[in-house]
């Protein structure tokens, strides 16, 4: 069986996910789309480093290899419909909802559940929301705040080991074939902010047309060698 996303293909086998990262580039929910040879490879390789090391520090992840150079094996899971974000900073939507300023630091980091669709451009929702909308159980939308505050963190010293600091992150998890919570998806400059210093080092170059992003994700990439062994 094969999945075929905006920047993601797919291959569901017996055992495992042949996860296959394209080049592909999207923003504003698909609106904007764009292909930069060398992003996927750029991406699977990130991934590949983060969910390791969040493996190791004992957050469960779907990922078993990275296969260069752009290709990750990984559990099969069953995904929820959902993106969960861990906020550290005020930034993006938070602040066309609510207003504040750019970069003013939460005193505790603050989750957030939204529905996966483009349509109706990913609606944020409670903890109630998910079982009244068949998108998860509570249990398990409370399981998924707890393995993303913990991933969250964990990710935060990651990337500054690598000299930039962690604004907010996406997550998405999915329920392997024995019914546990894990963290699917992704990890890269696609699915987080970063920045170092006041230079921006995510897909906010993309979204704001300030030049190449792949230059900024190859910064990152860089950088975060050396931190896990793949």
């Amino acid at each position: 069986m094969k999945y075929e996303g905006k920047t993601k293909v797919v291959e569901i086998k017996e055992k495992e996910a042949i996860i296959s990262f394209k080049d592909d580039i999207t923003a504003g929910d698909g609106a904007k789309h764009d292909v930069f040879a060398g992003k996927g490879s750029i991406c699977a390789e990130l991934t590949a480093m983060a969910m390791k090391y969040l493996n190791e520090k004992g957050v469960p992840t779907h990922f078993l290899e990275f296969v260069p150079p752009n290709v990750l094996r990984a559990l099969p899971l069953r995904m929820f419909p959902l993106e969960v974000v861990v906020r550290f900073i005020k930034a993006g939507s938070f602040l066309r909802r609510y207003g504040g300023i750019e970069g003013e630091v939460f005193k505790e980091p603050i989750v957030e559940f939204f529905v996966k669709d483009d349509e109706r451009h990913d609606p944020m929702v409670c903890m109630d929301h998910l079982e009244v909308l068949n998108l998860a159980t509570r249990e398990q939308g409370m399981e998924m705040k707890k393995i993303a505050l913990e991933a969250g963190k964990h990710l935060k010293s990651f990337f500054e080991m690598a000299g930039f600091e962690l604004w907010d992150i996406k997550f998405e998890f999915g329920l392997t074939t024995d019914g546990k919570v894990v963290l699917g998806d992704e990890v890269s400059p696609d699915t987080c902010r970063l920045r170092r210093k006041k230079d921006i080092y995510d897909k906010d170059v993309y979204r704001k047309d300030m030049g190449d992003p792949i230059a900024r994700y190859k910064e990152v990439l860089e950088a975060c060698r050396g931190i896990v062994s793949l």
